[in-house]
Parts: structure tokens; C-alpha cells; sequence
């Protein structure tokens, strides 16, 4: 009997050591430019997390957006390139006013106009509603390395 006790002790502690909650951007979903914790809390959750910063935004006059800005994340560009993409389309599918969206890292600055992007992408984006419908979306478009370089390429 105190061996089954001291099992379930020792399971219900090494149960309590994992990270049972997950933040998720889409808790976020319909914030505004002008939510900095929203916004600053969307940044947390994204990929790129740990290299996060700070955030400025410009909610006082249009076009509406934010920067994001980052330390080296020490990744190759196109992968960086390819979390900038997701960054960016998850912050147009949250934040319903977001126009432009920038990430500044330490060696490069990159800019996103939500036009610019719903049409690359062929979506828009107050229409996606879960978390899997973008990543599909997203996967799908950002696989294909030709595609994602003729976008930079454009912005």
C-alpha cells in the first residue's frame, strides 16, 4: 500500500512539472492595433518568441500597424523569412485593423501590407476563424521555397 501511495505521489508531482498550458495567438482573435497586451501578448505566442523584444505601434492615424522587433534568432534567412510570413498572416488574421506589420531583427527589416498579402496568399484574412485553417493555408503557399522568395522579392 505504500508503494502505490508513493507511485501516485511521485505521478501527480511529475504531472504538475509539465507545461500543461500552451498560450495560443487565437485567444487574441479581433483585438485592434490599439490593444498593446494583445498585441504584445499575440508576439509571445508566435514563433520567434524567445527572440522577442519589444513593440511599437502606430494606432494613431492610418495605415494602422505594428513592429515587432527581435534579437538575432540565429536561423537561416529563408527560414526566417518563412517565420516572418507566419508572424505576420497570424497578426492580419487577429488584430482586425493591421494594416502594415513590420519585424526588425538586428541585420534586416521586413514589411507586410495586409493587401499585399491576402492576395499572395489568396485569402482574406477576416475570414479565417481557427488556428489550422491559416496554418494550412500558410504550409501550403511557404512550402514552395520559389514562391516564398519571388514574394520577398516583391515586398
Amino acid at each position: 500500500m505504500k508503494r502505490l501511495s508513493l507511485l501516485v505521489v511521485m505521478l501527480v508531482m511529475l504531472a504538475g512539472c509539465g507545461d500543461t498550458h500552451r498560450p495560443n495567438a487565437f485567444q487574441y482573435k479581433d483585438s485592434y492595433v490599439g490593444d498593446n497586451s494583445a498585441v504584445s501578448g499575440i508576439a509571445q505566442t508566435l514563433p520567434m518568441h524567445d527572440c522577442y523584444k519589444s513593440i511599437e505601434l502606430q494606432a494613431s492615424k492610418r495605415p494602422y500597424g505594428l513592429t515587432v522587433r527581435y534579437s538575432d534568432p540565429e536561423i537561416e534567412r529563408i527560414e526566417q523569412e518563412r517565420l516572418a510570413i507566419r508572424n505576420a498572416a497570424t497578426y492580419f488574421t487577429l488584430v482586425q485593423n493591421a494594416e502594415i506589420v513590420r519585424f526588425a531583427f538586428p541585420n534586416r527589416t521586413y514589411a507586410f501590407s495586409r493587401p499585399e498579402m491576402e492576395a499572395w496568399l489568396d485569402i482574406d484574412f477576416s475570414t479565417i476563424k481557427w488556428e489550422k485553417e491559416l496554418k494550412d493555408r500558410l504550409d501550403e503557399k511557404i512550402s514552395n521555397e520559389e514562391q516564398t522568395e519571388a514574394y520577398f522579392k516583391r515586398i
